[in-house]
This record gives C-alpha cells, structure tokens and sequence, in this order.
C-alpha cells in the first residue's frame, strides 16, 4: 500500500511538473527594449536580436549587413549602447541614462531604456528578430518621430522575410503602433522592424520598441 502511495505521489508530482514546464514554454516573450539595456556586447549568442542596415537600395532581406561598429556603455560621448556605421551615419541605440539632443533649432530628450536609431544617408535600419521557436507569435510595437525640426519624417514596415505585413509612413513628430496575431514561425524565420529614410535622413531621429510573445 506505502508502495502504491508512493508511487501515485511521484506520478501527480511528475504531471505537475511537466504542466508548469509547459505554460513557462508557451509563455515566451522577447521585449526588444529590455534586451537590448541587457547587451554589453553586439550579438550576444543567446539573443534572437540582431541590429542591421541595408545600403543597396532594394528593401529585401538579402541586402541586409549587420552594422560594422558597436560601443557598450558610452557612445558618441553621450550615455548609450550603440550600434553604428559611421561611413553612412546611421546608428541604432539604447540610452543608459536620459539627455537631452539639440539640433536644428529644437531639443527634445533621448530617454534611459528607449530604443531610438537614425537611418544613413542612404540606408535604412533594421531591427531583426531570428525566431527561436515554432508556433505562433503575436507582435506589438510603436514608432515614433523624435525630431521634427527638418526632412521629411520616416518611413517603416514589419516585415515576415521579405513579405510585408504593417507598413506606414510618419510626418515630422508623428508615431504610429502596429499589433499582429498569430504569425506563424519557425526557426527559420526571421522578423525585421525596417525604418526608412524616405527622400531624405535630416532630423530622422526615431524611438520605437516591439513586444513578441506566444
């Protein structure tokens, strides 16, 4: 009988240990803000995030390069974490602390822990997302135009590989937000969050984050 006792005790032990290993699987989530404040380094092996541009001039997912140069802790002599190519002047970042930018006859401040990148002179920046499971995700975002001084305000899309599936375009100082359901993935697939110059890069200072989960 102590056997029996015993031996249900390990079996309802043994189920409920897989069933919270199971909701913890289902319950993934990649915040792009909070990994990047993580990163002292400019592809770290455990991430599925990876910083890009793309100089060729065709929006397709071949003609992407990671950017050349990375700088932890201090970029520019202002407090961020960044990604750049300074033959284009593009550059993406994450502030460690917030400071206020100056240019073109305004200012407007750089927050601590908020995604913010500038497309080159002619190129577009890419935020790239490998995927690491299989299944469904759900994706949700922002984008914002942080400088509205100069130019032309910034283009953006979502894209599955080469296939687009939120786009838009924002004026000088406009934001928009993208939300999507049950995209299928696999470890094959890749998301990018490309945001574009348009005619020109003057004051195309841009903050954005996106959240997946599944």
């Amino acid at each position: 009988m102590k056997l029996l006792q015993k031996i249900l005790l390990a079996t309802a032990f043994l189920s409920s240990f897989v069933s919270l290993s199971a909701k913890a699987d289902t319950a993934l989530s990649w915040n792009l803000a909070r990994d990047m404040y993580l990163m002292t380094e400019a592809a770290p092996a455990s991430s599925p995030w990876s910083f890009m541009q793309n100089k060729s001039g065709v929006n397709a997912s071949a003609n992407y390069t990671l950017f050349p140069s990375f700088q932890a802790g201090v970029c520019n002599g202002k407090p961020t974490t960044c990604w750049r190519d300074d033959a284009t002047g593009a550059w993406i970042s994450i502030p460690n602390e917030s400071f206020t930018f100056t240019g073109s006859g305004t200012s407007f401040v750089f927050k601590q822990g908020d995604v913010a990148t500038h497309p080159g002179t002619n190129s577009q920046s890419i935020f790239r997302w490998a995927s690491p499971v299989t299944g469904n995700i759900n994706v949700l975002g922002r984008v914002n135009d942080l400088h509205n001084a100069c130019g032309d305000g910034v283009g953006w899309s979502l894209n599955l590989g080469d296939t687009v599936l939120q786009s838009g375009s924002l004026a000088n100082g406009g934001s928009a937000t993208f939300m999507l359901n049950s995209v299928a993935v696999t470890p094959t697939s890749s998301l990018y969050l490309v945001i574009d110059r348009k005619a020109n890069n003057s004051c195309d200072a841009t903050s954005l984050d996106m959240l997946i989960t599944r």
